[in-house]
C-alpha cells in the first residue's frame, strides 16, 4: 500500500512537473500577458480541477486590479486590499497562505472567494519586487500537501516572469512609439506642403492606436483664450460637454482642463463619476477614468488632449511620460507653424492695408490665367485709383491719408466674392483679379465699389477711377489683359474721375 502511494505521488509530481513546463513554454512565447494569464487558468483547472484568478498591483499605487478571474467573467476591476487583509499580508510578508473559508474567518478582500472551501494565495514577485497576488480556490476542501504547494509556487513565478517581462515590453513598446512618433511629428511639421491639421491627426491616431482608449479627443485653446475648440475626436464627441470647456473652467462643467494648464502636469482620474472635477463630464462621455494631458508651449495653454476609458484604467509613469513628452512637442510645434503662417501671412500682405501684396497678385494671376486658358474660361481685373489722393495727403496729411487708403481698402473687400483676389498694386491704386467672371458680372462689381465709396465716413468727397479688362473678350495675354485694364483707368481719370472705363478689344471696340 505504501509503494503504490508513493507511486501515485511520483505521477502526481511528475504531471504537474509537465504541466508546469507546458506553462513555461507558452510564457515563453506569448507576448500578450492576458492570455498567458488565461492559459495558466486552464492549466491550473487540468491539474487540481480549481478556479484561479489574478490581481496586480498598479505602479505607483495601493490598489490592486483583477486581470483574470476563470469562474466569474467579468471587466477588469479594482479593490483596495484593507490593512487587515489576506492580501495585504501576502504582499508584505511574500508568503503563502492557504486558508479554509468554510471552517475559519477569513479576511479575504474578493468577497466572492469566501463561498468556496479551499483558498490559496500566493505572492507575484520577481526579484523581491511584488507583482499582485494569485488566488486558487477549490469548491472541496483539499489537503495542499508539499507537491501541489511546489506546483502552485511553480505557477506563481513563472506568472511573476510574464508579468514582468510586459511591463518591459510596454516600457520598451511606449519608448520606441514616442520616439517614432515625435520624428513623425518633426517631419509632418518641417514639410512646407503640410500644416498643423496634419500634425494633430498625426497625433490623434497614434495616441488612439497606442492606449486604445474609448476617447481620444484632442482640442485646440481658441485666439480669444476662452474656449477649447474640438479638432480631433473618435467616435462622436457629445455637444453639452465639448461646450463646457471654457476657460476659466465653468462651475458645473469639466475643469480637469484647467488643473492641467494650472499645474503643466496630466490630470489623472480614477473614478470620474465620483469626481467632482469631471462628475457631470463622465456622464456626458459614459467615462469611467481617463487622462487629461495639457498641451502648452512655456507657460500659455495652447490645447489639451484627453484620453478617456469606458472601464477602470491605470495609466503607468511610463505612459504619462509618453504623453507628456508628445503633449509638449505638440506645443513646440504648434506655436512654429503658426508663426511660419503668420511670417507666411506678412509676406503677402500689405502692412498698412491688409490686402494682398502686388508680389502675391502677380503669382496668383499667372495661376488663374493659365487656368483660364486652360479650360476656357473666362477672367477679369479691375484696376482701381483713388481720385486726388496727393491732394488729399496734402490737404489733410499722411495720417488721414493712411485712414482713407484703410477704409477704402476694407470696402472694397466687403464689395467681393471669397475667392476673388484684391491687392495693393502700388501707393493709391488697387488691382482686382476676378476668376471665372464674365464681363458683364465684373462691370456689376465695380460699379458696386464705385457706389460704395459714397458710404465711407470722412468729411469730405472720396472717388476712384476705374478701368476693367476682360479674358478672352479684350487680350490674349496675360501681359497685354494687364496693360488694356491699367490703360482704361486712365481714361477713367482722364475723362472726369469717378466713373468706370472698359477696356478696348482686339479690334478697338469696346
Amino acid at each position: 500500500m505504501g509503494h503504490e502511494c508513493c507511486g501515485e505521488q511520483a505521477e502526481r509530481h511528475i504531471r504537474l512537473l509537465r504541466l508546469l513546463n507546458e506553462l513555461n513554454v507558452y510564457i515563453a512565447e506569448e507576448t500578450e500577458l492576458e492570455r498567458a494569464l488565461i492559459f495558466a487558468g486552464e492549466i491550473v483547472r487540468r491539474a487540481i480541477g480549481a478556479g484561479m484568478c489574478v490581481a496586480l498591483m498598479e505602479e505607483e499605487e495601493r490598489n490592486l486590479q483583477v486581470w483574470v478571474d476563470t469562474d466569474r467573467k467579468e471587466s477588469r476591476y479594482c479593490f483596495v486590499p484593507t490593512a487587515l487583509a489576506s492580501e495585504k499580508q501576502v504582499l508584505e510578508s511574500g508568503t503563502v497562505q492557504i486558508l479554509y473559508p468554510q471552517k475559519y474567518p477569513v479576511l479575504v478582500a474578493l468577497l466572492p472567494l469566501h463561498t468556496y472551501r479551499t483558498l490559496c494565495l500566493l505572492p507575484i514577485q520577481h526579484n523581491e519586487k511584488r507583482h499582485g497576488v494569485l488566488y486558487v480556490f477549490h469548491e472541496q476542501e483539499i489537503a495542499v500537501e508539499r507537491d501541489l504547494l511546489e506546483f502552485l509556487e511553480g505557477v506563481a513565478a513563472r506568472l511573476s516572469i510574464a508579468v514582468y517581462n510586459w511591463r518591459q515590453q510596454q516600457d520598451l513598446q511606449y519608448q520606441r512609439r514616442k520616439l517614432q512618433l515625435l520624428y513623425d511629428m518633426m517631419a509632418v511639421a518641417a514639410d512646407a506642403d503640410k500644416n498643423l491639421e496634419d500634425v494633430l491627426e498625426l497625433v490623434h491616431c497614434q495616441i488612439a492606436e497606442t492606449f486604445h482608449c474609448s476617447h481620444v479627443v484632442i482640442g485646440l485653446v481658441d485666439e480669444a483664450g476662452k474656449r477649447i475648440r474640438i479638432s480631433n475626436a473618435s467616435g462622436k464627441v457629445d455637444t453639452e460637454w465639448a461646450n463646457s470647456l471654457t476657460l476659466p473652467a465653468s462651475v458645473e462643467g469639466d475643469r480637469r482642463h484647467e488643473e492641467a494648464f494650472h499645474t503643466g502636469l496630466p490630470v489623472v482620474v480614477k473614478d470620474g463619476r465620483g469626481d467632482e472635477r469631471c462628475e457631470n463630464a463622465a456622464c456626458l462621455l459614459d467615462s469611467y477614468s481617463g487622462v487629461t494631458v495639457p498641451v502648452m508651449y512655456k507657460d500659455r495653454p495652447l490645447g489639451v488632449i484627453y484620453a478617456d476609458n469606458k472601464e477602470c484604467r491605470r495609466f503607468t509613469e511610463m505612459q504619462l511620460q509618453f504623453l507628456t513628452a508628445i503633449a509638449r512637442q505638440l506645443g513646440t510645434v504648434i506655436m512654429n507653424v503658426r508663426q511660419y503662417e503668420y511670417i507666411k501671412t506678412l509676406a503677402i500682405t500689405d502692412g498698412l492695408t491688409g490686402l494682398h501684396t502686388r508680389q502675391y497678385f502677380s503669382e496668383r494671376y499667372s495661376e488663374e490665367y493659365a487656368s483660364a486658358e486652360r479650360y476656357n474660361m473666362p477672367l477679369c481685373l479691375i484696376m482701381l485709383d483713388i481720385d486726388d489722393f496727393k491732394k488729399i495727403n496734402d490737404t489733410y496729411g499722411h495720417v488721414v491719408g493712411d485712414n482713407v487708403l484703410v477704409a477704402v481698402s476694407r470696402m472694397v473687400q466687403r464689395q467681393i466674392r471669397t475667392y476673388d483676389i484684391v491687392a495693393r498694386y502700388g501707393g493709391e491704386e488697387l488691382i482686382l483679379l476676378l476668376p471665372r467672371t464674365q464681363l458683364e458680372d465684373a462691370y456689376r462689381i465695380a460699379e458696386r465699389i464705385r457706389t460704395a465709396f459714397r458710404s465711407l465716413d470722412f468729411s469730405f468727397l472720396i472717388t476712384a477711377s476705374i478701368g476693367l479688362a476682360a479674358y478672352p473678350h479684350h487680350a490674349g495675354s496675360k501681359e497685354e489683359l494687364l496693360m488694356l485694364a491699367d490703360d482704361a483707368m486712365y481714361r477713367a481719370k482722364h475723362q472726369g474721375k469717378d466713373r468706370i472705363k472698359i477696356a478696348h478689344n482686339k479690334s478697338g471696340t469696346i
